[in-house]
């Protein structure tokens, strides 16, 4: 349990944590999310790692603390809201949320949310498995590439344990050959620019998803585009301040911040000619 008061802060995001995957940070996790009292939570799927169920499933004591710390920080007012990955599917299923006891906290679940900053900023909040092109037509590539990677991480972790300092990220290697890896996945599903568009469809400003855990914030074509990142390779969450900026923090390295003045133009304005909610949208604001 953290020494310190935990800091009070408006909005937490983090994705691809991958409880019950070995290779899950999970004792970094918990002393991360223990330093933050947030007003909101956003778990941006893979928070489970059900494919490991039937193979390679490990659960310890720190996987528990996680889930507790969650249902104090409900039950002490956070709201709480879980948007599905590709490795936990199956809380997409209304059926398998009906099962849920009624002791778990209030959870609510969706495939996005938009998310709306201090000074109006508007943020399409998704996993993003759902704009992979191997996951919707070719999943069957991922999963069999999935006890590769676990080979790789295992490696990676023996190498820095026996020549490497412990400050040093037992997977940063992994993080590089995964992240270039990524690069070509998001070339051929044309990832990024698919799920911008599809923010900017739904009248958001930005987007922020996890999913090839790959941390950044960005701007490109009039939209932000933030990547929490993870829990097993890189270790970062996404913060929002009660000053309103948003700051994408690290277990490695430094934090990115990107300070988000208040909007002076209107998300909805009716168009003379239409009945349709017609939303203005300039980031040159940053720029200032």
């Amino acid at each position: 349990m953290s020494l310190s008061a935990p800091m009070a802060i408006r909005t937490l995001l983090v994705s691809d944590v991958h409880l019950g995957c070995k290779h899950a940070r999970t004792e970094e996790f918990l002393r991360f999310i223990e330093r933050y009292r947030p007003d909101t939570l956003y778990l941006v799927g893979d928070f489970f790692d059900a494919w490991k169920i039937n193979s390679g499933w490990h659960w310890n004591e720190l996987c528990d603390r996680i889930v507790d710390h969650l249902i104090k920080l409900v039950d002490d007012g956070t709201r709480l809201l879980y948007t599905p990955g590709n490795h936990d599917s199956f809380l997409r299923q209304s059926a398998f949320q009906a099962m849920l006891p009624a002791s778990f906290p209030a959870v609510k679940v969706a495939d996005e949310f938009v998310f709306e900053t201090l000074h109006g900023w508007r943020f399409l909040v998704t996993h993003g498995d759902l704009f992979d092109f191997f996951e919707t037509k070719a999943q069957w590539i991922s999963k069999g590439s999935s006890a590769f990677y676990d080979s790789c991480l295992s490696l990676n972790r023996w190498v820095q344990r026996r020549f490497l300092g412990q400050d040093r990220n037992p997977y940063g290697a992994c993080a590089v050959v995964k992240g270039r890896v990524k690069r070509g996945v998001k070339f051929i599903s044309r990832y990024e620019n698919k799920i911008m568009q599809h923010a900017s469809n739904r009248q958001c400003d930005g987007v922020i998803c996890g999913h090839i855990h790959t941390p950044v914030i960005k701007q490109s074509n009039s939209i932000l585009y933030c990547n929490t990142g993870d829990w097993v390779e890189n270790c970062t969450g996404l913060i929002e301040h009660h000053d309103g900026g948003l700051q994408l923090v690290s277990r490695y390295g430094e934090a990115q911040s990107l300070p988000l003045p208040r909007r002076t133009v209107c998300f909805a304005t009716k168009d003379p000619n239409s009945s349709a909610d017609v939303v203005e949208s300039d980031l040159a604001e940053l720029a200032c």
